[in-house]
């Protein structure tokens, strides 16, 4: 790999892929590659792993600019050299650090992470918007149809700004600059990412017919030395306690963990569910984010409340006979005598319903794939297996049609679906009265029918 003015890094044959020779190498990138420094350094700060298509946003590179890598370029050269390969997972890929000296999260918190920052971009782009700092309808946020790309280069969350120092005029029409934001809260942002997101800032600045630019880093935390790197370029750095209070900030932690603890917190402590649920859904757009993300939990806890047993939620499985993988979303081992049940989960917006298309995927792909992967090698006999798909919306006709047309039962195993009614239904048996407050709440009760109400 090529660094500035032809530079090369070289190593003895014995010292490749310990750490020292990984240590050489940052510090070579720091001085004469900053593309890969940066990349890098924000990598690190992310746990080293994120999104596949999150990855631009960490690189901070324009996609095409003379004399700059791309994303793409930058991602292709550390593959190249093992610094970076891809993983596979649930339909996703993801980038992470290849070498075992770099620091490697788990994908579900990864995942975790990643929910807890969408939702919290809702309530910053909320915030901004309110105040002014960019256009009411302009604003684009990661993951939406639009690119979040101002200079050619990616980011959280964007905005053109009619702000008065970042506006200019060019024949008596107002030109605006642009609000350009970053979140982090995996951890404490520390000063190297806090030097690589000024060289971001900087490259997205360098172009003579941009407009200004006004940056924000937002992160639980910043260590007093990237605090200071940040405020003397100029840049805003603020945690997610000044801008929401500590109740919201505290919840958004407390989300990740309920998130990668497979359940065993939640299933002790619905309330807690609940009060997480109630804080977080008060930014605009969380209960979208929440809906889906925390149902196989209160599902969980649901079932574990009423039937007692093992419970385990968010499970990921590998077959051993063909290698594909599968979560489980929930799975409740009630004995000898009642068996395993397991428990598919679909959440819906209130009144929503699950196709004919996701029964039959569930029936036909899911179950056998699942039941195998339980089954194979198992200590001892678990009992029967009840696999059942449950939603707190409906099935549609003709998805209750084609289910009633195939086997309820095989060898081991039998189906069953549960929709918005029967989970109504069945949570009337709950004995802590939360988890069906929680269903009311948020799985239940749509906008318009609480505006009705």
């Amino acid at each position: 790999m090529r660094f500035e003015k032809n530079a090369r890094f070289m190593y003895l044959v014995d010292q490749y892929g310990t750490s020292k020779f990984w240590q050489r190498f940052d510090d070579a990138c720091r001085r004469a590659g900053k593309s890969y420094w940066s990349t890098i350094a924000l990598l690190k700060a992310r746990g080293g792993v994120i999104a596949q298509d999150f990855f631009p946003i960490v690189a901070g590179t324009p996609q095409a600019r003379q004399r700059q890598l791309s994303p793409d370029r930058i991602f292709e050269r550390l593959r190249a050299i093992n610094v970076l390969e891809t993983v596979e997972d649930d339909g996703r890929s993801y980038v992470r650090f290849h070498p075992l000296s770099y620091p490697r999260q788990s994908l579900a918190m990864v995942r975790a992470e990643e929910i807890a920052e969408n939702i919290a971009l809702q309530g910053i782009k909320d915030w901004a918007r309110r105040i002014g700092f960019g256009s009411y309808g302009k604003f684009v946020v990661r993951g939406d149809n639009a690119p979040s790309i101002v200079s050619g280069i990616q980011w959280s969350m964007t905005a053109p700004s009619y702000m008065r120092p970042l506006v200019s005029f060019d024949g008596g029409a107002a030109k605006p600059g642009f609000f350009v934001c970053d979140i982090n809260l995996h951890d404490v942002i520390g000063e190297e990412e806090a030097l690589a997101f000024v060289r971001k800032c900087d490259l997205a600045a360098a172009p003579k017919k941009v407009a200004p630019i006004m940056p924000m880093l937002v992160a639980h935390v910043f260590s007093a030395e990237a605090l200071s790197v940040l405020r003397s370029k100029g840049i805003l750095a603020v945690t997610l306690q000044n801008l929401f209070g500590e109740e919201l900030s505290d919840a958004l932690r407390e989300l990740v963990v309920m998130l990668t603890d497979l359940g065993a917190r939640a299933a002790a402590n619905p309330e807690h569910i609940r009060k997480v649920m109630n804080t977080l859904t008060k930014i605009e757009g969380g209960a979208e984010n929440l809906r889906g993300a925390l149902f196989e939990l209160v599902v969980g806890s649901l079932v574990k409340d009423v039937e007692g047993g093992y419970l385990v939620t968010g499970e990921r499985r590998t077959d051993l006979h063909t290698g594909r993988k599968a979560e489980i979303d929930v799975r409740l081992d009630r004995g000898e005598d009642k068996g395993v049940l397991v428990i598919e989960c679909k959440a819906k917006k209130p009144g929503a319903r699950v196709s004919e298309s996701d029964v039959k995927r569930w029936y036909e792909d899911r179950v056998p794939l699942i039941y195998s992967m339980l089954t194979t090698g198992r200590d001892g006999d678990l009992g029967a297996y009840r696999f059942e798909l449950w939603t707190n919306g409906y099935f549609t006709d003709s998805a209750k049609a084609w289910f009633k047309r195939q086997k309820p039962a095989f060898d081991g195993y039998s189906l069953g679906l549960r929709d918005g009614t029967g989970l109504k239904a069945y949570a009337q048996s709950a004995r802590n009265p939360s988890l069906r407050d929680t269903l009311n709440e948020h799985y239940f009760r749509s906008p318009v029918m609480k505006v009705i109400a």
